[in-house]
């Protein structure tokens, strides 16, 4: 029976003749313990095919559960009644049982907004489960290589309430011929390249800087601590030295195909290099190599089936499908569900073995080097509203600087201020 978006899957209409039946003939089942056996997943459209493979996994191995899954619409007009429906349901102890949400990046726009604003925020609000008890009693988290530093983003007051699913960090793809970045911070990396005879590495940061600014200093707030930590003296120091050097690279590199970029580390991007290539994270001016989390799963607090739940959401990280499909070799269609594979793997997973199931592309030489820079990874952040106004804030800033030739100093400055102002709201929220 093939599923549709935002309808309860096979079996229901099953169940719909059973609880007809129980009426006439007593089939020993009522409606209410028929509808306790229904697992609803909220997911993003985008997600869907991988999180029905993992719900066909799920009834085709315990007859017990029928999974119902609700896609988020990408157009405004359907999404926006969606998602305050579902916040109405969440806050009356009602909703979802499981949550496997989108995040998108700092420098792009959601129509519709998001059902969860703030990750940080909803943890402290009690409306997720912690998953703690499950955690200890699973194997995986003993046995299992997730970058176990992508944790501390989804735990508050010690526990875990989220697990990130895809992460997205930024790298320099350098090939032989294109120097080693010897910094450690992403100032030294600014002054090398500022010093370089490579217009390549000038085109590399310019771009960068300037659409990705919101990543120069990660994370920029503790929302457990209720504190601020981004530092406006080194933002704007930064600032001053970035912007300077854009106006001095800008006749060298105006007019030239740009041939090299700080790209996010992903499957599609090793299809520019035909040759070996190294990477280099890309470090903050404090030298931490961070990741922003792009994909997260959560149970909630007000689900009946927590454990089911949990189990589901596993599905995207343990290799229970795998191992199900070797031992029934005739279902090929079996395989290990992801959300970081959708659109041609365009975000990294989060643990190692995830790399080796790519196949024959990319080369393994250059899967033990993705795997290197994996290893690299200081943590995980949630992108939020602060980043994304942030990140606006200095594309303004900088058409501003250059058209109007403001005072650089001053410029950032007040950009830095409005940040922390932003800041403070939302962990005070």
């Amino acid at each position: 029976m093939m599923r549709k978006r935002n309808m309860v899957r096979k079996g229901v209409a099953v169940l719909s003749v059973c609880a007809l039946a129980a009426g006439l003939c007593s089939c020993g089942i009522d409606e209410k313990s028929e509808e306790k056996k229904i697992l609803r997943v909220v997911t993003e459209d985008i997600f869907y095919d991988e999180v029905n493979s993992a719900a066909e996994f799920t009834e085709g191995t315990n007859s017990e559960i029928q999974v119902e899954i609700q896609t988020l619409a990408r157009n405004k007009e359907e999404r926006e009644p969606q998602i305050q429906k579902l916040k109405t349901e969440i806050m009356a102890g009602k909703g979802p049982d499981l949550f496997l949400l989108e995040c998108i990046p700092e420098n792009a726009e959601i129509e519709g907004g998001f059902l969860i604003d703030n990750p940080y925020k909803t943890m402290q609000s009690g409306a997720l489960a912690s998953l703690d008890t499950f955690m200890e009693k699973d194997s995986y988290w003993e046995d299992g290589n997730y970058n176990k530093t992508f944790l501390k983003a989804g735990q508050y007051d010690g526990r875990q309430y989220i697990i990130p699913m895809s992460v997205c960090y930024y790298v320099l793809p350098r090939s032989e011929n294109i120097e080693e970045m010897t910094g450690d911070t992403l100032e030294e990396w600014l002054e090398q390249i500022r010093a370089s005879d490579d217009i390549r590495l000038k085109q590399a940061l310019c771009k960068f800087g300037s659409t990705h600014s919101a990543r120069w200093m990660q994370p920029a707030a503790d929302y457990e601590t209720k504190e601020v930590l981004l530092d406006k003296d080194k933002w704007v120091e930064f600032s001053e030295k970035y912007f300077q050097f854009r106006k001095e690279a800008y006749e060298e590199i105006s007019g030239k195909e740009n041939e090299l970029y700080f790209r996010p580390l992903n499957k599609t991007l090793l299809a520019f290099y035909e040759s070996q290539i190294d990477l280099q994270v890309v470090p903050d001016i404090e030298g931490r190599k961070m990741a922003s989390i792009m994909s997260y799963g959560a149970v909630s607090m007000s689900s009946d089936r927590k454990k089911e739940a949990y189990d589901f959401l596993m599905l995207f990280l343990n290799d229970r499908t795998e191992q199900y499909r070797k031992k029934h070799a005739d279902d090929s269609s079996m395989g290990l569900p992801s959300l970081y594979g959708y659109l041609d793997g365009n975000y990294m997973p989060v643990q190692e073995t995830a790399f080796e199931q790519w196949g024959e592309f990319p080369s393994e030489e250059m899967i033990q080097e993705m795997q290197e820079s994996f290893r690299e990874i200081d943590g995980a952040y949630f992108l939020t509203e602060g980043e994304r106004a942030l990140n606006f804030d200095v594309m303004a800033g900088n058409s501003r600087v250059t058209n109007l030739n403001c005072d650089i100093e001053t410029e950032f400055s007040k950009i830095a201020d409005t940040a922390i102002d932003t800041y403070k709201m939302l962990v005070e929220e």
